[in-house]
Formats: structure tokens, C-alpha cells, sequence
């Protein structure tokens, strides 16, 4: 099962970006705090980037990080750049042999770095992508039916489903380390943990674990809001445009 993609973050990212699911819990965190309530988070399309150097931004080569890892811009007539959300990805690969193996780094000076540099939202993400379990260590699970019963139960069609839980407990084990960084309340976080297709070349299913919503950074650079918006319209191709009720992914 060729799976060797899976050890570049940028195309682990690239793959994240075309897959509505993937991207939508990726970036839920911060959709959420860039519109809240009665706002909705997927009321409107993104401009998502992955690597964006800072000096195409306008921001010191000397800073860090180097580049950001993903840009998600929302629009609608013209692009939100007052709502750009700069996320800074790790990925976790576990395996049986090292099931507590954490990330090269935790990430937290970039997306600290993030804030600094005043981009209006700023967190870290943590990717979990293990080795899958062989079959005979999966969990039986009982389908469920989209109805209830009289009693107001769940009903179950007695059928059962083979779930690989290694994601869900890397997740749960990599949340504790990311909420113990301590990271400034304004900069948010997810750990998402990633189940692989078949084949290995696509994302098949993901946990849905506790995240921490992202604050409107108080620091917001006018002048980087006013380069992220530059770059929206002037390098379109820079992104891609990602329309939440088209059904992709």
C-alpha cells in the first residue's frame, strides 16, 4: 500500500485542501471564531493556500515561521481578508512499533508567531495519521438506523462495522499535549485524527474531538490584512476556492 505521500506535510496538505470533509474540520476552529453566531461558519466560500512565504506578504524573512503553512481566506463578492485565519500544521505518525510517537516539533512558537505577526485569526493544527491496525485488532461496531423506536431509542440494523480506533486514540493522547503548551487564548487548536482509504492514497474518515475556537486577534495588522488581500486578487492562482455546498469531497 503505497503510502510515502503521507511523510510530506505539503502533500498531506494538498490532498486536505481537496476534500471538503478533511478541509472542513481542519479549519473549523477558526471559521467558527472569524463568524460567530448568527454568523455561520460555512456561509461562504474560502480561498485556501498552503506554504505561503511571508515576504509574499509582506511580512520580515527574518521572522518565523518561514512560510504559512495554510491561508484560508474566506469570500464572498471579494475576498474577506479581515477574517484570514493562518494555521500552522504538524503531522503525528504513530505505529504499533511507536504508538506514542509525537510530532518532530509541537509547532507552538509558529502559531505564537502567527499572532505576533497579526494575522486577524491565528492556530495550530495536529494531524494524526497512523499506521492502520491489522483486522483482528479493529472494534466491531453496530450500525445504527436513522430512526428511533418507540421507546425514543436509537434503533440498530444489527449489521456491524469493522473501525480501526488507533486516529481516535492518537488524537485523544495528542489533544493533551497541545492544550498543555499553553498557548495565548486567542490562538486556537485542533488534532485531528485521519483514517486512510484502502488503497492509502485517500483520507477515509476523521475523529471529531474538542478543539479550541479561535479569538479576533486583538493586534490585527492593517498592513498585512491589506497584503492578504492583495494577494487574493492579484494571484488568483495562488489558491484554491473551495464552495462548501458543491458536494466535493
Amino acid at each position: 500500500m503505497p503510502t510515502s505521500w503521507i511523510e510530506s506535510e505539503s502533500k498531506v496538505l494538498a490532498r486536505a485542501i481537496r476534500c471538503h470533509r478533511t478541509l472542513s474540520h481542519l479549519v473549523h476552529f477558526g471559521l467558527d471564531g472569524a463568524f460567530p453566531f448568527p454568523e455561520h461558519p460555512y456561509g461562504q466560500d474560502v480561498l485556501v493556500a498552503i506554504n505561503v512565504l511571508r515576504q509574499r506578504l509582506g511580512l520580515s524573512v527574518d521572522g518565523r515561521p518561514g512560510d504559512v503553512d495554510l491561508l484560508v481566506v474566506p469570500t464572498r463578492d471579494s475576498p474577506m481578508a479581515d477574517r484570514a485565519i493562518a494555521i500552522e500544521i504538524k503531522i503525528v505518525r504513530p505505529t504499533m512499533a511507536k504508538p506514542s510517537r509525537n510530532a518532530n516539533a509541537m509547532g507552538a512558537s509558529q502559531a505564537i508567531g502567527l499572532f505576533e505577526d497579526g494575522f486577524p485569526f491565528a492556530g495550530l493544527v495536529h494531524i494524526c495519521i497512523p499506521s492502520p491496525l491489522p483486522p483482528e485488532l479493529h472494534l466491531s461496531v453496530p450500525k445504527a438506523l436513522n430512526k428511533l423506536g418507540p421507546d425514543g431509542k436509537l434503533l440498530y440494523s444489527g449489521e456491524f462495522f469493522s473501525f480501526d480506533p488507533f486516529p481516535l486514540l492518537s488524537a485523544q493522547r495528542q489533544l493533551g499535549r497541545v492544550a498543555a503548551l499553553q498557548l495565548p487564548e486567542e490562538v486556537g487548536y485542533n488534532v485531528l485524527g485521519v483514517n486512510l482509504s484502502k488503497d492509502g492514497q485517500r483520507f477515509a474518515g476523521h475523529t471529531l474531538g474538542d478543539e479550541r475556537k479561535a479569538v479576533r486577534n486583538p493586534r490585527s495588522s492593517p498592513d498585512l490584512i491589506e497584503a492578504i488581500r492583495r494577494l487574493c486578487v492579484e494571484n488568483p492562482d495562488r489558491f484554491r476556492r473551495v464552495c462548501w455546498n458543491d458536494g466535493g469531497g
